[in-house]
Order: C-alpha cells, then sequence, then structure tokens
C-alpha cells in the first residue's frame, strides 16, 4: 500500500542531484514530484522521512509530466535494515493520521472555539487547537500529523497568506456564525486530502 508522507527526496545520478518532494511511499517505492526530469533511469534515492533518512538504490518505472513539474514513480531495489525502519515509521504514522482525521483551529474566541471543538470531535475529528503562533507552526512542521486543513477565524486573511507561502498542502476553510456549517466546509475539505482517501482505503 502506498500512504501519502510528507518528506523531500534527492535523485542522484551521473548527470547530477535533482532534489524534489515525496508525494507517496509504499516499502517497495515511491512517487517524487521534482522540478526537472532525470536523465538517468537508475539512481540513488536519498530520502528524508521524519524518522530519520538515507539513500535507496531506485530504478524509474513511470514518468509524468504536469503542469509545473515531473512526477517520478520510482522502485526500489536495495533498502538497508535502518532506511526500511524509517520507511515503517513514515508508514505507521500516515495510517495513524488517516484514522485520527485531524484538523487545525485558530480562534482567539474561546467560547466559539470550545464550541467547534466539540463539533469536530463529534464528528470523528481531531481538532487541534494551538494555543500560540510558535504553537501552530509546531503543529504543522510535524510531519507526522498530516495536517491538512485549517479552520481560521474571521479576519485572518494575514495568516491565511502566510500558511498558503509556508505550508502549501494546508488549505484553509472559514470559520462563520454558523458552527454547524463551518464544521461541514472543512470536513468536506479534509475529505479531499491525500490522507483522507487512504482512510477510505483502509475502512
Amino acid at each position: 500500500m502506498r500512504v501519502p508522507v510528507r518528506g523531500t527526496a534527492v535523485l542522484h545520478a551521473l548527470a547530477g542531484a535533482v532534489h524534489g518532494t515525496l508525494e507517496n511511499l509504499s516499502h517497495s517505492g515511491a512517487l517524487l514530484n521534482v522540478p526537472a526530469q532525470p536523465r538517468a533511469f537508475d539512481h540513488e534515492v536519498e530520502l528524508r522521512l521524519i524518522d530519520g533518512s538515507g539513500t535507496v538504490s531506485a530504478r524509474t518505472v513511470r514518468v509524468d509530466r504536469t503542469e509545473q513539474s515531473w512526477q517520478i514513480a520510482v522502485a526500489f531495489d536495495r533498502v538497508d535494515p535502518a532506511m526500511r525502519a524509517s520507511i515503517d515509521a513514515s508508514i505507521a504514522s500516515a495510517l495513524l493520521a488517516a484514522r485520527r482525521r485531524p484538523i487545525l483551529l485558530i480562534d482567539p474566541d474561546k467560547a466559539r472555539l470550545a464550541s467547534l471543538i466539540d463539533r469536530l470531535a463529534g464528528r470523528g475529528m481531531t481538532p487541534l487547537a494551538p494555543r500560540t503562533p510558535l504553537d501552530t507552526i509546531d503543529l504543522l512542521t510535524r510531519a507526522q500529523l498530516q495536517i491538512g486543513v485549517c479552520m481560521l477565524a474571521p479576519g485572518s486573511s494575514e495568516l491565511a497568506s502566510v500558511l498558503a507561502d509556508s505550508f502549501p498542502w494546508v488549505t484553509t476553510s472559514d470559520i462563520t456564525d454558523d458552527l454547524d456549517g463551518s464544521v461541514d466546509r472543512a470536513i468536506d475539505t479534509w475529505s479531499t486530502t491525500p490522507v483522507a482517501r487512504l482512510g477510505v482505503a483502509i475502512g
């Protein structure tokens, strides 16, 4: 099973190194997003995961062009035990996130925040409500949490811009006076994320 992960990858070949991001990962291979098409089809791939980094031997099995990048599917040939343990940890974290269904909440209105937390928890989500900007950054940078949706209080356009620039994988969802509608929209948004699709796949 391939699972969505957040990490980086470097393809090392005779023509030079190509840096990219990880789209998904399995024990046998990975899907990479890179800015340029690698010229070689056999690589040393450096994976930087949540629980460690290392290099694996891999071969390209598929190349797809997107509007702004290339998607490279690679199959692993050799994986050492330490790297395999890191891959196991990343897969386990993705599966846990799919079951936890996390949504970030940023709202200075404490009463409204408490009500939203109750509503989200009642719908089977895991609401995360950081108290400070540093807490927010800490949660968003924890790749193992797989946070893909952030609910924002009214008037948070500046924060929304910061999230778009620094955490492009996070989709924002507005909080309005209609709290049930706000929760519905956030959950609908979450359902389009890769980790949500994983949750459907694993039941």
